[in-house]
């Protein structure tokens, strides 16, 4: 069983396999992902800066409540009657009053830092949104880019792949299907010649002496330990 078809086979597999990796290695190419992440980040940056306003909010609703009872406890204590009071009483409401006014502080200080914070939030959103827009439109340009691209290249590879399909008609389905099992853990090339006196073609490491002996036995091809490529005796 001769490996010659599988060879040719793989030579023009190659020219496929070249012709995708210039797709995917253009320039439009790569600026549509870096473009397609950037907005995918602003969108992700965007999502959490909604999170800590909601935070934020909910922050201040709580402390505007808090400041809204507090406010009504010292109107509760400023509305009793203390002309009967005796000083023990007295001194009872001033240190209430004395406490809920510095609670009123606090809270008021709280609810101030919160809408600053909100604030820091919506110019940083804005800026986010911005960005994001930005990012949006650069990737729709160099999506479509890509695209022409991949459509003057398909034409091409369309032509590639039919002399593929032509080429599988005379081949060894042994040969085709060890091929094609080696080519899907994207090894390539995959069947590689044997280096004298003990190397692979592939990935360049020694090889066993039993492997080496069986190279020159029967078909004359072994697959290789260490990268799982294909290697065969060109002699």
């Amino acid at each position: 069983m001769s490996i010659e078809k599988i060879l040719e086979y793989q030579e023009v597999d190659m020219k496929l396999f070249k012709l995708e990796n210039e797709l995917k290695s253009s320039e439009s190419a790569k600026k549509m992902i870096f473009f397609q992440n950037a907005t995918k980040q602003s969108f992700d940056t965007l999502t959490r800066y909604n999170e800590s306003a909601e935070s934020a909010m909910e922050n201040v609703r709580k402390n505007i409540a808090a400041f809204e009872e507090v406010n009504r406890q010292i109107s509760d204590i400023a509305s009793v009657d203390m002309s009967d009071c005796d000083e023990k009483q007295l001194d009872y409401y001033a240190k209430q009053l004395e406490k809920l006014e510095q609670r009123a502080d606090e809270l008021d200080r709280e609810i101030a830092r919160a809408n600053k914070e909100l604030s820091d939030i919506n110019i940083k959103q804005k800026k986010e949104y911005e960005q994001a827009g930005k990012s949006s439109k650069s990737y729709r340009v160099y999506t479509e880019e890509f695209n022409n691209l991949k459509k003057e290249k398909s034409v091409e590879a369309n032509a590639i792949m039919k002399d593929l399909k032509d080429l599988e008609k005379d081949m060894s389905s042994i040969l085709l299907e060890k091929y094609k099992k080696v080519k899907a853990n994207k090894k390539r090339p995959v069947f590689v010649p044997f280096i004298k006196p003990s190397s692979c073609g592939g990935c360049g490491m020694e090889i066993a002496s039993d492997i080496i002996d069986k190279l020159g036995e029967g078909l004359g091809i072994q697959e290789c330990p260490n990268c799982g490529r294909i290697i065969y005796n060109k002699d």
